[in-house]
């Protein structure tokens, strides 16, 4: 599963709304894997939602909880070029 970057400086709601569309075609991936192993569509989206609602939590609470992988996030914009 891949993620394209953001590719210009746009405005706050231009940018979660790409960011929707990047990621959208990985969660699809997840659902259909998940379900060739078994899982109903419903349970795999309700299990995603409340994963992203665990680490939304964990994201709240601190760095300390964040993955070391994860960028700075005073690093707005790491991968877009003026």
């Amino acid at each position: 599963m891949t993620t394209e970057a953001p590719r210009h400086r746009v405005t706050l709601l231009d940018r979660d709304a790409s960011c929707q569309e990047a990621i959208e075609c990985a969660l699809r991936e997840l659902v259909a894997e998940a379900t060739t192993k078994g899982w109903s569509t419903i349970e795999t989206i309700t299990a995603v939602e409340e994963g992203l609602k665990r680490l939304r939590l964990s994201y709240a609470e601190g760095p300390a909880l964040r993955p070391s992988s994860d960028p700075d996030p005073s690093n707005d914009w790491p991968a877009a070029l003026p």
